[in-house]
């Protein structure tokens, strides 16, 4: 047993020491633009970061986070670009902006999947089938697990969008009905502080932000209908831009969008208070029945019990 494990564990320094030399090699770029940052910040009065100061930052900044980057690397390199985008687009439907977001999801899939790899290679010596098996879940948990939180944050930031939708579009009709632009009333309900509606006029903020920058209304509408995902703003983006090019009065839109959201809001009620009968079915058969049987039978049960006792 113990020339396997030795065996083992000299497989797991061949394979780290073969990692870390073919990621030193295949990024000579990065290590000659970092020799010239180094040279930077060691030249007295010039900009950069000491490298005192750079000593005094926690461990985790200063060790961990540059192997995340080189994981993160690797994974950009394993996934195409297609694959890239559409990740970036389910990140930012799950609220995630940023380009350290796709660089962690990467970084996280590249990481499992090299602990699958030591793991396999760590318990071959042992037993293969065992090696295969947690390499394989490994790898599973890795490939998979992030994907299915995304879904879930997905799912829940629709719901959230979903359900603030009507109440918001009230609020940028009323104010566009009270005499301000489409715009002055949006940036009016990104300035409300409420714990209500935040997905929204996060969403919201952005579009305006997009506005600022240059874009055209239009552009930063479908910009908006893209990042959420939701079938409901994805028709009221659409109908505020055919209005903004026919030149209809965005007013009159916005009350007949408003309204249409309310009636499809008051039908998924009904759906709703549809389906709970259904699904209390399954919990009234499986678990209240049973209880309240042994509640009602059991004594009549324990009396006919002790009555063929007597009997006997």
């Amino acid at each position: 047993m113990a020339q396997p494990i030795w065996t083992a564990t000299l497989s797991f320094i061949a394979v780290t020491a073969a990692t870390l030399v073919g990621l030193s090699l295949a990024t000579p770029r990065e290590r000659a633009t970092m020799r010239r940052i180094d040279a930077i910040a060691d030249t007295p009065g010039a900009p950069g970061m000491p490298r005192a100061q750079l000593l005094e930052q926690p461990f985790f900044q200063r060790a961990v986070l540059p192997g995340l980057g080189a994981f993160a690397k690797l994974g950009e390199r394993l996934t195409p670009k297609s694959q890239r985008d559409r990740l970036v687009q389910r990140l930012q439907q799950a609220g995630l902006y940023g380009p350290y977001a796709i660089q962690a999801l990467l970084a996280f899939k590249a990481l499992f999947l090299a602990v699958a790899a030591i793991t396999f290679w760590l318990l071959s010596g042992v037993n293969s089938g065992v090696a295969m098996m947690t390499g394989a879940i490994i790898a599973l948990v890795g490939a998979m697990g992030p994907d299915q939180w995304i879904t879930g944050r997905i799912r829940q930031r629709k719901d959230a969008l979903v359900r603030s939708l009507p109440d918001t579009l009230d609020l940028v009709t009323s104010s566009v009905e009270a005499g301000l632009s489409f715009d002055s009333s949006v940036l009016r309900i990104v300035g409300r502080e409420s714990a209500h509606g935040q997905e929204i006029r996060e969403e919201l903020g952005r579009y305006m932000t997009d506005v600022r920058m240059g874009r055209t209304r239009a552009e930063a509408l479908n910009d908006l209908s893209r990042r959420c995902g939701v079938t409901d703003l994805e028709g009221v983006t659409a109908a505020l831009i055919q209005a903004d090019h026919l030149g209809v009065g965005v007013g009159q839109v916005l009350r007949t969008q408003s309204l249409h959201l309310r009636n499809k809001r008051r039908q998924r009620a009904q759906e709703a208070a549809m389906k709970a009968p259904i699904k209390m079915l399954f919990p009234l058969v499986f678990f209240i029945f049973p209880a309240m049987f042994i509640v009602t039978l059991g004594p009549a049960i324990l009396r006919i019990m002790d009555t063929f006792k007597n009997m006997h």
